[in-house]
């Protein structure tokens, strides 16, 4: 993967669609019976469903019938049927004040720029294709991006991009599918059946091509994508993060952030499983302390905010690789509640390197959990140097009363520096909610004390 998007990055953005390599996703706009899913813009009359298939009698006045939302990138597949003389055409990207632009279809007779297949007035066909009346005819239109590709009958007639094509330029890359009603005369009819549409933006792999762009205009297209499929996209995102270059990276990186702030909102907890799994996938994935994709993934992982038996496990064990990895996953646990996250760095506190031991006695002190204080008070008590100050500053985050006697213990003919640290501590746990009265008072008393002392 890392590989394909550095070469993406290199390359002019060919869209995996149009190499054939789309994926099997087609799913039905049209169930046969009903105009279900679909908005006529005109009278409602002049589209009716007759044996099978979507009708369209000349001189009703339909204008156009489209899809209830908006594609931006797809594979539609239909078939359609002219009478004689027939007239009609298939929009893309529409808006609610315009229908957007059209792929032809007519009977014979007409010119190659506005003939069946064509990009209406804006790229002609060829080679033209069958335009038979009273016959079936299938066509296939892909629009990936800004590449738009015509088949009909199994034969590309027509491909135009908006960067090529002048008239295509200022086009919206999203917008309604619709067709056209028998825009001919009475007597005149159109038949469609049989339509299909493989959303592309439902594609993971697709999107991150789009990501790695160099359009501006294609990038933000695929980040609302990738920002709406939402846990399918953690992965390559974060690979997208670590092989791509400045700019595709920082929209890699938002749109993880979006991703993960929506899982982590109420009532998203489905989501915020399939967001936390992938994350973990990535911070188990090696044991390179310094890999940024890990990095990144432990950070998220705090931000979802959220924990099982796993998420705790894989992150403890990150904490105590050390490095650029630990320190992250233990700002990722610092931020995630609950008592087993507690437990869990306590339990490794006495694993973990001298160096990594004064900052998960501050991510302890900094969860406010009680379960925490006998850890804390202990490290105070027979710790020196930096894990007793870290102790003391911790049990200060901690605000509990069951501390002021501690704090007023270790400061006395302690260093400068740790009587400074147990006189905030002291301070901060009289400020702290839910101290009582007398607690407070106590821990206002102490501190005058020890910092009379520090003075004579």
């Amino acid at each position: 993967m890392r590989l394909l998007l550095a070469i993406l990055l290199t390359t002019l953005l060919v869209p995996s669609a149009l190499a054939g390599n789309a994926p099997s996703g087609f799913v039905p706009l049209f169930d046969g019976k009903t105009l279900d899913g679909w908005v006529v813009t005109g009278n409602p009359e002049g589209f009716t469903v007759l044996d099978g298939c979507i009708h369209s009698d000349g001189g009703k006045g339909g204008r156009l019938i489209r899809t209830d939302r908006p594609y931006g990138n797809f594979i539609l597949r239909l078939e359609f049927m002219l009478s004689e003389r027939g007239n009609s055409g298939i929009f893309l990207r529409g808006s609610d004040s315009d229908r957007g632009f059209e792929v032809q279809l007519s009977a014979p007779g007409r010119d190659d720029s506005h003939c069946t297949g064509s990009i209406y007035g804006r790229v002609p066909v060829n080679p033209r294709p069958d335009e038979t009346p009273l016959r079936w005819h299938a066509i296939e239109i892909t629009a990936a991006y800004k590449h738009i590709e015509v088949m009909v009958d199994g034969v590309k007639v027509c491909e135009g991009d908006y960067d090529q094509v002048p008239s295509m330029k200022d086009l919206r890359l999203a917008g309604y599918v619709g067709m056209q009603d028998s825009h001919s005369g009475t007597g005149r009819w159109v038949k469609f059946r049989n339509i299909e549409i493989n959303d592309l933006d439902q594609d993971p792999s697709f999107v991150a091509e789009g990501l790695v762009s160099s359009d501006p205009a294609i990038r933000r297209v695929a980040y609302d994508a990738a920002v709406g499929l939402g846990p399918p996209m953690v992965m390559p995102l974060l690979d997208i993060v670590v092989s791509a270059d400045e700019t595709a990276s920082h929209t890699a990186e938002m749109a993880l952030a979006r991703i993960v702030g929506n899982a982590s909102a109420p009532g998203a907890d489905a989501q915020a499983d399939q967001v936390r799994v992938a994350l973990l996938d990535r911070v188990a994935a090696s044991r390179d302390a310094s890999a940024p994709e890990r990095v990144l993934a432990a950070r998220l992982l705090g931000l979802v905010g959220r924990a099982d038996r796993r998420t705790i496990a894989v992150l403890t064990e990150a904490v105590l690789e050390g490095g650029q990895i630990g320190g992250t996953a233990l700002e990722g646990l610092g931020r995630i509640p609950g008592r087993a996250v507690t437990n869990a760095l306590i339990e490794i506190l006495p694993a973990a390197d001298r160096s990594q031991q004064p900052g998960i006695l501050l991510a302890l002190g900094a969860r406010g959990d009680v379960a925490a204080f006998p850890a804390l008070a202990d490290a105070a008590r027979n710790r020196a140097g930096h894990m007793r100050l870290a102790a003391v500053q911790a049990l200060g985050l901690l605000g509990s009363a069951k501390a002021v006697p501690i704090l007023a213990q270790t400061g006395r003919n302690a260093s400068t520096r740790i009587r400074a640290a147990a006189v905030e501590a002291l301070l901060a746990i009289a400020d702290a909610d839910g101290v009582a009265a007398p607690a407070r008072r106590q821990a206002l008393r102490a501190a005058r004390e020890l910092t009379v002392s520090d003075t004579q």
